[in-house]
């Protein structure tokens, strides 16, 4: 087994807090903290801190190195690298709007794109990899996030509802998706008029997207304390305005569902399902990618027209991914349709046995991670590697958590989630 420390990345929306309390370093940080990574992608593999005894001096420096010296040793027989990255997320304002491809789809834009000789890290570049990156996110906090589109029944009653003239031809475009609504000979698909309506959003120019944002803004400030999806809607535009102004995705985000999280909830997001984490702290599994495409609420490159293609525009009735917990509460599983990954938790005072490869991360408590030859202390904020070759192992989850994490489950432990189905 290996003791791991997570690769820090920092980024505008980050927290100068969240992550440093849960690790336990003094705050407020330099930088705005904003994932810390545990896994062995290229673009951030995991320091090794410690691992079996005898092995200091031959120690790799990270999990990526590891796994390439002894594969079979770390993944067993039927894997040839991980497939899961797992982070801590502290978001104290929104991420961009985005979405990410399918496995098809990412392994055609890598190849495309090195093809095209677009360099590793060029910021003008789609794919970074060619894995899909299906995702969830567990709240350790409360947390708020725009999450897929939502009904367009109801994105049409709500922009009625708003009646802003600058956006009164995509309110028209939507409504003429509606069943029994009266259509052109050709026919409107409800993912096409979302496809039409996101495309013309995204394309304004900045003059334009200003002038937009400002009439939608004025209608807003009012509706703030209004019940429901108009309530909700305005203080989105409110909120969004403050942190990103005149930006277009302010205007995406009136077609997606704002979604809150209470801790020890979760959102699953497939491929080509748009979104965008808007505040708080939680724990992300994905697959091991770092493939975005983007559609707002950033300054970084956008390709609206290559988002429009990996883009999933079926409406999403509901994002929240469903917990299955045992007896007791001490356990549970978040389930997912994915194979790269499989994630379960433990409350104080629990423990779980494993026999396969896991990641297994102290998210707001301490952890006790013991093999047949080892036994590692794990602090809050820390995560443990447990190779094929560690064979048994149990972790036993300890402590009352930290303040930064209100979810009472201290262990997070992933694994493959069927390695069989995996390419």
């Amino acid at each position: 087994m290996h003791l791991l420390k997570g690769n820090i990345h920092s980024f505008e929306w980050g927290s100068t807090e969240l992550l440093a309390g849960v690790m336990g370093r003094p705050s407020p940080t330099p930088e705005r903290e904003a994932e810390a990574w545990f896994g062995a992608h290229p673009g951030g593999p995991s320091e090794i801190l410690a691992g079996p005894p005898g092995a200091a001096s031959a120690l790799p420096h990270d999990l990526a190195e590891a796994i390439s010296q002894d594969p079979a040793g770390q993944l067993g027989p039927d894997l040839a690298e991980l497939p899961f990255l797992v982070k801590l997320l502290a978001a104290d304002k929104a991420l961009s709007i985005q979405a990410h491809p399918s496995k098809a789809q990412a392994e055609a834009g890598f190849a495309a794109e090195n093809a095209a000789g677009l360099p590793a890290g060029d910021p003008t570049r789609n794919y970074q990899d060619k894995n899909h990156k299906p995702e969830l996110l567990v709240a350790l906090t409360e947390f708020h996030a725009l999450a897929g589109f939502r009904p367009l029944a109801q994105t049409v009653e709500l922009l009625r509802e708003l009646d802003v003239p600058e956006l009164a031809p995509q309110c028209e475009t939507l409504a003429a998706a509606l069943p029994g609504a009266e259509r052109d000979p050709a026919g409107v698909t409800e993912s096409a008029a979302l496809r039409e309506v996101l495309g013309e959003w995204l394309s304004l120019s900045p003059a334009d997207a200003e002038g937009r944002v400002a009439a939608l803004l004025e209608r807003c400030e009012p509706l703030r304390g209004e019940p429901g999806i108009l309530g909700e809607a305005a203080r989105t535009v409110v909120e969004l305005q403050r942190d990103y102004p005149s930006d277009p995705g302010i205007l995406v985000a009136l077609l997606l569902n704002r979604v809150s999280l209470r801790p020890g909830e979760a959102v699953f997001l497939a491929a080509g399902q748009l979104h965008a984490y808007l505040k708080g702290m939680g724990v992300e599994v994905m697959a091991n990618s770092n493939n975005v495409l983007r559609g707002g609420l950033t300054a970084k490159h956008m390709d609206v027209a290559e988002l429009l293609n990996i883009l999933d525009a079926s409406p999403l009735a509901e994002p929240r991914c469903e917990v299955f917990a045992d007896g007791d509460q001490a356990t549970a599983e978040y389930r997912t349709p994915v194979a790269d990954f499989r994630v379960r938790t433990l409350r104080p005072g629990a423990s779980m046995v494993i026999e396969e490869p896991a990641v297994v991360l102290a998210a707001g408590g301490e952890l006790t991670v013991t093999s047949a030859t080892q036994k590692l202390p794990v602090a809050s904020g820390s995560a443990v590697w447990v190779g094929a070759a560690d064979g048994r192992v149990s972790v036993n989850a300890r402590g009352e958590g930290t303040r930064e994490s209100e979810f009472d489950a201290t262990a997070f432990i992933v694994t493959v989630g069927d390695a069989a189905a995996l390419d």
